[in-house]
């Protein structure tokens, strides 16, 4: 094959790619999306994009991606609310992350001809792993764009000049800002070293070696550091006291993913509903069938093999429940590793291309296993069409998740249905008594329905269920259990429960806003006046909040 055809080919194979996960550019946001994307702000001035950078990603969790979020940010400003240019984008990347992929495994090293390669990087991209990157905007943002950085970093530093040394050391850089998974890539780049892949020489002086990953290791202190100032360490709980058996489920999950994957969407399982012995096997089985043949060829494939093999288990090492994470298993925590037994399994067949019977063998097991995985990938699509089948989904697969049920009486809630949204509620309780969550949305569903005793019950349950690691979510407790008290028209206890959220956050705007309303139905000005002159000095103040604040103002004559 020409490499002009093989190029053609390639880009047949990404616009495929790009085209079926683009084809669900009407899907709506679903879950994180609503804080990550639909709560936030777009950017003002240039100031905004950096102060990305200053501060972590999330207010509950242990997350520093400032470029995913920056990505994610960039878009609102230009597209608002528009779910359809989020997912396009998303598309766009998968199919640019099958390239990158594309030109890491045809370095010459790895010995992996045209055909075999475009088959492996193909069935990647269509993998269902995939394709949990893909349809969800947020998250899958935040695995899909440090994944090509992880790719494209990789492919520079085994290119093996120095010009692109430079540039996986950049790469390299940017993924640490994209995700907490790159961290690895060193250890990556020092295994290539040791096994020799990028061309040096077997005998290297420790100054030279100490030079060679001087960049690297500056890269890593610096991040640590940067991490260390927004977290001070609180964020590292080590897991295997609790779980010795973390790391072990891991590494199943991750075998049976890549080889024996669910056709239907099972979200974020815990052991009970992933953990499937005739799949396992299978995994096991395959993954002993790629040993027998690299040790058939291992003085052609041996340090490529373990190039591979170290990949796999170094790219899921963050995820392998050694420290503390918000999931215990996801499939966006397999979806690097899944090239690692593709690329070897394309290494393998090229050892024997030039017998016809293994050619033809293999391009019809290819297109079959690529046919499926596309079918796969694309009915997948429909469970994220929104959040009601999503979370319908996730329930129908882990029907003793608090979480969905939650979520989905959320859903509920917003079509105005909540005698449904209470028994969703009721439902996540039944199963985690002390699930804050469902309390808070159970109490927030009774205050719209004018039930303010039993909301104010519900929320001062709830506060005193929240501990310190949740202490934000106290504002709004504090200011929703405020509404539950002004509903009952009690000002006293209202304007207690909204100052005590002021205490709790001076930046918390519609306790200011709910202070100065009830100041003006009870026709006191001056005190409405000075609540809504503090909301204008607030940092998080927007310029159309200004003027529909100023405007109240006016028209009450308090300026």
């Amino acid at each position: 094959m020409t490499r002009k055809a093989e190029t053609l080919i390639l880009l047949a194979v990404v616009s495929v790619i790009s085209a079926l996960y683009g084809s669900y550019y009407s899907n709506t946001f679903l879950y994180d999306d609503s804080e990550q994307v639909l709560a936030q702000q777009p950017l003002e001035s240039f100031d905004d994009l950096i102060l990305i950078f200053t501060e972590p990603s999330f207010p509950t969790l242990p997350y520093y991606r400032p470029l995913t979020r920056a990505s994610i940010m960039l878009q609102k400003t230009l597209h608002g609310d528009d779910a359809r240019w989020f997912h396009l984008f998303n598309a766009i990347l998968a199919g640019i992350t099958v390239g990158i992929a594309w030109l890491l495994i045809r370095l010459p090293l790895f010995k992996i001809l045209p055909v075999p390669a475009l088959f492996a990087v193909a069935l990647f991209g269509l993998h269902p792993a995939a394709s949990s990157c893909v349809y969800p905007v947020a998250s899958g943002r935040e695995t899909l764009l440090p994944a090509a950085l992880i790719l494209l970093s990789t492919w520079c530093f085994l290119k093996g000049s120095q010009k692109y040394y430079w540039w996986s050391v950049v790469t390299c850089g940017l993924a640490l800002l994209a995700k907490e998974q790159a961290i690895v890539l060193p250890a990556l780049f020092v295994t290539a070293d040791m096994l020799n892949l990028t061309g040096l020489p077997e005998k290297r002086q420790l100054a030279g070696w100490f030079r060679r990953y001087l960049p690297f290791l500056l890269l890593l202190v610096g991040y640590l550091l940067l991490r260390w100032l927004l977290f001070s360490g609180t964020e590292v709980k080590l897991m295997l006291a609790e779980q010795p058996l973390g790391p072990f489920y891991s590494l199943l999950y991750a075998l049976q993913t890549s080889f024996v994957p669910f056709v239907e969407l099972v979200y974020e399982p815990p052991v009970e509903v992933w953990f499937d012995p005739l799949r396992i096997l299978i995994a096991v089985l395959l993954t002993g069938i790629l040993v027998y043949f690299v040790w058939m060829k291992s003085e052609e494939l041996g340090r490529s093999a373990c190039f591979w093999g170290a990949w796999f288990l170094l790219l899921m090492l963050p995820t392998s429940n050694i420290l503390e994470q918000e999931c215990a298993f996801s499939e966006r925590y397999v979806f690097l590793s899944v090239l690692a037994p593709l690329a070897l399994s394309a290494s393998i067949i090229s050892q024997y291309w030039d017998r016809f019977l293994v050619r033809k063998l293999f391009m019809i097991t290819g297109l079959l296993a690529g046919v499926c995985l596309a079918c796969i990938s694309g009915i997948r699509g429909i469970y994220f069409e929104n959040e009601e089948t999503f979370f319908r989904q996730w329930l129908n697969t882990n029907s003793r998740s608090s979480t969905a049920h939650v979520h989905l009486g959320l859903v509920y809630a917003s079509h105005g249905q909540f005698a449904e949204a209470l028994a969703c509620y009721e439902r996540a309780l039944a199963i985690d008594p002390e699930f804050t969550g469902a309390l808070i949305n159970q109490a927030n569903a009774l205050v719209t329905m004018q039930q303010y005793d039993p909301a104010i019950e519900l929320y001062q349950r709830s506060l005193e269920l929240l501990d310190g690691k949740l202490q934000h979510l106290k504002v709004g407790v504090y200011h929703n259990l405020g509404n539950a008290w002004w509903g009952k028209r009690d000002a006293e206890q209202a304007i207690q429960s909204y100052e005590r959220a002021i205490e709790l956050s001076r930046e918390h705007l519609p306790s200011y806003l709910a202070l100065a309303d009830i100041y003006l139905q009870q026709d006191q000005p001056a005190h409405a006046a000075r609540y809504l002159n503090e909301a204008l000095k607030l940092d998080s103040m927007t310029k159309q909040k200004q003027r529909e604040i100023h405007n109240v103002m006016q028209r009450f004559q308090l300026e």
